[in-house]
């Protein structure tokens, strides 16, 4: 059993000392420029086939929280859904639950783009077989590596997802040589946010559990962040681990998102609760943000 399925069984909460008030806010201008535009990072919704923890009803409250703050947009860190572990026999079910979390989505009104998480994949559609687990995905909310720009600021969403020659999550040769055809078009001054499902840069496991394991972080994180730092890199935004953390590496701002779930629909996990990342960027293309408790709680 990995640690993440015995958390979530367990539903342990553990300190997590680096969480708390973020960094940026410590520091924020006394005389804030007039805001440009903000926008919300949600990851891991866990969306399930039984809507266990009522989840449908809890990913509702999270899209209207964000939605009264005015946010331009929500763009989704991955793990909307739990379809990895269906079989073939299960097709329909998995197609149900990419549609049910559509729906949501579009019964709220806001305009939504999203990042492809492991909990995602399934590995059949349209009753062919899947090798990479991709294409239902695909089929309801567009691919897997994708860009697009909102008032003058460039956003990619990674697929994490691809395996190295081990077998870990990596971003993979074919995909950086299409990260490098996407930034060659933008120039070196549009300001870039990446957003990515598996971790870049972590601290989980030896801060929340005391180990260095090397695991859950994609394994080319040296080879895309030299390739991304080049560029007016404002915010790399991550997923996977259910926990709030900000590691500031050399200037460059690495996020982990928390989760809509928290503890997988059971409560708070390692002191983060319930929420999501809510960014605000100002006329002169300044970024700040804060976690927001969305004020869920929890139903066993």
């Amino acid at each position: 059993m990995n640690r993440k399925e015995f958390l979530r069984l367990c539903g342990i909460a553990m300190p997590f000392s680096l969480m708390g008030i973020p960094t940026n806010m410590l520091s924020a201008p006394k005389n804030p420029k007039r805001k440009k535009f903000s926008f919300a990072f949600f990851t891991d919704v866990h969306l399930n086939t039984e809507n266990r923890g009522h989840c449908n009803e809890g990913l509702q409250k999270a899209l209207a929280d964000a939605k009264k703050r005015n946010v331009d947009f929500i763009l989704f860190g991955g793990d909307n859904v739990e379809t990895d572990h269906l079989g073939q026999e299960n097709e329909q079910t998995a197609n149900n639950l990419h549609a049910r979390f559509r729906k949501i989505i579009d019964e709220s009104g806001t305009t939504c783009h999203f990042t492809i998480g492991n909990h995602d994949r399934y590995y059949f559609c349209e009753g062919e077989k899947d090798a990479t687990g991709y294409k239902l995905f695909e089929k309801y909310f567009g691919k897997s590596q994708h860009s697009f720009d909102h008032k003058g600021v460039h956003f990619i969403a990674l697929n994490s997802l691809n395996p190295d020659p081990n077998g870990q999550f990596c971003i993979g040769s074919e995909q950086m040589e299409w990260l490098k055809n996407d930034l060659n078009s933008i120039g070196k001054e549009r300001p870039v946010v990446v957003s990515l499902h598996v971790p870049m840069l972590s601290l989980y496991y030896p801060v929340v559990e005391g180990n260095f394991k090397g695991i859950d972080m994609v394994t080319d994180t040296k080879a895309v962040f030299e390739l991304l730092k080049a560029y007016n890199l404002k915010l790399i935004l991550q997923g996977h681990q259910h926990i709030h953390e900000e590691i500031l590496e050399r200037n460059h701002q690495f996020i982990t998102g928390g989760a809509i779930s928290a503890n997988w629909w059971n409560g708070s996990l390692a002191d983060t609760e319930e929420g999501y990342i809510l960014v605000h960027v100002d006329a002169d293309y300044n970024f700040s943000w804060e976690y927001i408790d969305y004020q869920w709680e929890a139903i066993k």
